[in-house]
């Protein structure tokens, strides 16, 4: 949504202006209606669904804060982490309980329930909400429109970043410049990540994971998931980057949701790097609480562990294949930590080559996580690992690697640190700064304008985690 024409050209000049010439008061209010509108346009069947979680999830927050008894608190607590949850769980999850109790012999239909927008993000940030309000670590505002809005805000709402209430400051009475310049340049990057490689490289995985079993060759498939690798990476940061840009546009801070994953040293820490906020949030509101690491007991660790890369699997979608992809991570990140991986590694070409094998496994959990089910999963991992050739596919794999080449080049390069490297080699001449810049802020506005050609042309997919 936040890639079309009319919210890029009407929707977001006529927001910002609302927001800055609008009396101090009201802007806040006026921010939450258009966030309510931007929802509605998305997902108009459950705007009051969506409306009344909103409302109820303040009141329950603002209410714990005049509790007096602590239990009065922690019961309010419960019945908003009850009502969000149970939220989720109807939504996302009765078809799949269904579907599975079909595989048991149990006679049911499954009622075909579409996904309200964004549920999983906003169900996440409302908990977290409720928490940090219980916990005395939410600083809240006076006015309680400010919550609302930190729970509906346009910019987040479908994708995320999955931030916290006091991420959500900054100075509302004054108009910050370089945070505004700040935020365009991430909103233009974003875009241009998203439909400049990440749509481009989707007509590549998407023929691919669309082609039957039998006529799949080794390469063919291997070409599929590395390009589906790399586009879920600029699609999701792409819009990442569009939401922290959007938000810092408002006078808002965000929190980073991406730092070059695909460098990673090993497979936990790329979960340091991908969906940085998600991570946290499991990290601090399920991992921690039960018992985290600091435990006497080492199979309570790999327990803890284990909770939450099963619901990591859950959260993400509601099939086998989720789940497998969520404990093929919590295997690899406990076969790491018992052998003390990759910290036992000493030679140079021994961490390069355990380097390499993280890539590889990430490259087969995303075949899994991009599959349809479970079974196709696994036949397509199997084509990867044990050779086979099919003319028509192999000369299709050749012709695909010469038509899209340059934009694969391109995504390899820049899912690398080469930007910061030539900031850090330019930043103490500044003369080498000033033409870097210029040439930089060229090279963006043509991209951007290359970007909006494509959009105009009809080539604008949803985004990957438009249905979470």
């Amino acid at each position: 949504m936040i890639t079309d024409m009319t919210f890029l050209f009407c929707f977001l000049p006529i927001a910002l202006a609302l927001y800055y010439f609008l009396d101090n008061k009201v802007k806040e209010f006026i921010l939450f209606i258009l966030s309510l509108l931007f929802y509605a346009v998305g997902s108009i069947k459950y705007l009051f669904i969506f409306s009344c979680s909103v409302a109820i999830t303040v009141l329950l927050g603002r209410t714990m804060t005049k509790a007096k008894k602590n239990c009065n608190k922690k019961i309010l607590l419960i019945i908003g982490i009850v009502l969000n949850t149970g939220l989720l769980v109807y939504y996302k999850y009765t078809d799949f309980f269904i579907s599975n109790l079909k595989l048991s012999f149990i006679e049911c239909k499954t009622k075909n329930i579409v996904l309200p927008l964004g549920i999983s993000f906003f169900t996440f940030k409302s908990i977290s909400y409720l928490v940090d309000v219980y916990k005395e670590r939410a600083k809240l505002e006076v006015n309680p429109i400010h919550d609302a809005l930190y729970l509906s805000f346009f910019a987040q709402i479908q994708s995320g970043p999955l931030s916290r209430y006091n991420d959500m400051s900054g100075n509302k009475n004054k108009f910050d410049f370089d945070l505004f310049a700040e935020g365009v340049y991430r909103f233009l990057i974003g875009f241009c990540k998203k439909i400049l490689i990440a749509n481009v490289l989707s007509n590549v995985s998407t023929e691919i994971f669309g082609t039957s079993f039998e006529k799949l060759s080794t390469s063919y498939m291997w070409l599929g998931s590395i390009c589906f690798s790399l586009q879920l990476f600029y699609d999701f940061s792409g819009y990442s980057d569009m939401a922290i840009g959007i938000t810092n546009m408002f006078g808002y801070n965000c929190p980073e949701n991406f730092n070059y994953p695909y460098m990673t040293e090993s497979v936990s820490r790329f979960w340091r790097r991908w969906h940085i906020t998600l991570s946290s949030w499991f990290r601090d509101y399920i991992y921690i609480p039960l018992g985290g690491s600091r435990n006497k007991h080492k199979w309570r660790v790999y327990f803890n562990l284990f909770a939450v890369w099963l619901l990591t699997g859950i959260w993400h979608g509601a099939a086998w294949n989720f789940i497998v992809w969520g404990m093929g991570y919590f295997i690899a990140i406990s076969v790491e930590r018992l052998l003390g991986l990759p910290q036992k590694i000493n030679s140079f070409i021994g961490k390069i080559i355990y380097r390499v094998l993280t890539l590889v496994f990430i490259n087969f959990q995303w075949t899994i996580f991009n599959s349809k089910d479970l079974i196709s999963a696994l036949v397509r991992i199997k084509k990867m690992l044990i050779f086979t050739s099919n003319k028509i596919t192999d000369r299709r794999t050749a012709f695909l690697l010469k038509d899209y080449a340059f934009f694969i080049v391109v995504a390899i390069v820049f899912s690398i640190p080469v930007i910061p490297w030539i900031e850090e080699k330019t930043k103490n001449n500044k003369y080498m700064y000033a033409l870097y810049e210029i040439l930089s802020s060229i090279i963006i506005v043509g991209a951007f304008i290359w970007a909006i050609s494509f959009v105009v042309a009809g080539q604008n997919n949803p985004f990957a985690y438009a249905n979470f």
